[in-house]
This record gives C-alpha cells, structure tokens and sequence, in this order.
C-alpha cells in the first residue's frame, strides 16, 4: 500500500508541473524589453529605395505587455491587434531567430532587438527591413 500511495504521489506531482514552452519563455524574456513605443528611423529593401526617417516623425509602433500592438503613421494609429513571438531554426545554420506574428499572419517577420534598436523584417530576397529606436 506504501508503494501504490508514493507511486501515486510522484504521478500527481508530475503532472502538475508545467514544464514552460519554449515560445512562451521567447514572450517573456524577449518582449519584455520589447514593450515600448518605437519609432521608425530607416527602411531598406524590397522595390523601394533606402529611406531614413528623422527622430519625431511619428511613424510609430507599440507592443505592450497583453500582447497588443499599435502601428502609427504620423502620430495616427493606423492599425492595431495582437502579436506574438516565435523561435525559428532553419537548415542551413543552427542558429535560432525570432519571428513576430501580427494577428493571424502565418509568414512572420524576423525579429531583432538589440539595444534601444528594434529591427523588424529582412532585406534578404527583395523583402523589408524597418529599423526602429526606443521613444
């Protein structure tokens, strides 16, 4: 009977441990120096020519801690919703990146914060790099 009650114990206490996923510790490590309003200082890539924004020009964006974001274009929200932030590997390196997903989106844009500069996107195969500093 000792034996079935421990055997039972240890089954309870394996169960009610959480064991957190990987995604989630992303969320929580990564956003929370992410939770701030950015403003858009350069973009590159794609068709259009390299642009530089200067400081107080109201392109914008906020992530806050619920997950939400706020997109402004001339100090003007222009859309707004959710997001969250995912790791991806690829094949040819093991190195791992951060993906943001806005909404339903299912593609993602990658993901860079160093510093008080907010990279999101990437200019490899013709597509968008927005560079953005902390407000």
């Amino acid at each position: 009977m000792k034996v079935f009650l421990f055997i039972f114990c240890i089954a309870v206490i394996a169960i009610s441990c959480k064991k957190e996923s990987q995604g989630s510790k992303i969320k929580n490590v990564a956003n929370s120096a992410l939770f701030a309003k950015w403003e858009l200082r350069f973009q590159n890539g794609g068709l259009m020519p390299q642009k530089s924004f200067a400081p107080g020009n109201g392109n914008m964006i906020q992530f806050n801690a619920d997950s939400t974001y706020k997109f402004y274009l001339g100090f003007s929200v222009t859309a707004q919703g959710t997001f969250h932030i995912t790791e991806k590997t690829f094949t040819m390196t093991p190195e791992k990146f951060n993906y943001i997903y806005y909404d339903h989106d299912t593609t993602g844009d990658l993901l860079q914060l160093k510093n008080d500069t907010l990279t999101i996107g990437s200019s490899a195969a013709d597509g968008l790099s927005s560079i953005y500093v902390k407000q």
